[in-house]
């Protein structure tokens, strides 16, 4: 088999497998932005932003790593209601009574690199975190499931409230 072959096979494993988790119920699509903030207000969660793009081979691999891993997706699951933002959509988007685009909405979250993750309170308020008296809108960059386990862990615990992320990453 070709290269170009595998990689083709690869893409498509991908896709599927980001496909079957959006049906899973752990996953919502782009298209239910507002639904995930309904659902985190009536169910009183956190949310989970994975600001991403399409051509992106961080974020395939923190969807199959990460998100794939079965102990992220029972925190996740448990505890958060988790949204994909495509960051170069077009698609419209109500946040805090304002309409944007998928993309603006990734730039008003401050997404410069690709993936990013961005935490909402239940109300949708952004949680902004501290990383050595750095004040963060989000956390760019991929993340072994470890290691992104213990920000989940720290968010989900209310620790950005009052502590420092760097001292538990």
């Amino acid at each position: 088999m070709e290269l170009y072959e595998r990689k083709k096979m690869k893409v498509r494993y991908v896709k599927l497998l980001v496909l079957l988790m959006c049906f899973s119920g752990t996953l919502l699509s782009n298209s239910d932005f507002e639904n995930a903030l309904e659902k985190a207000k009536t169910g009183n969660k956190r949310v989970i932003v994975d600001i991403y793009t399409d051509w992106c081979g961080w974020c395939k691999k923190m969807d199959v790593d990460v998100y794939g891993n079965s102990e992220i997706k029972k925190i996740v699951s448990e505890n958060f209601i988790f949204v994909k933002l495509d960051a170069e959509c077009s698609d419209k988007v109500n946040y805090n009574g304002k309409q944007y685009t998928e993309l603006e909405l990734a730039s008003y979250f401050e997404a410069t690199g690709y993936p990013t993750t961005v935490f909402l309170e239940p109300d949708g308020k952004l949680i902004e975190l501290r990383y050595d008296n750095v004040i963060l809108k989000n956390i760019p960059g991929y993340f072994k499931a470890a290691e992104f386990k213990k920000i989940l862990d720290f968010v989900k615990d209310g620790k950005y409230k009052d502590q420092d992320l760097s001292k538990f990453i």
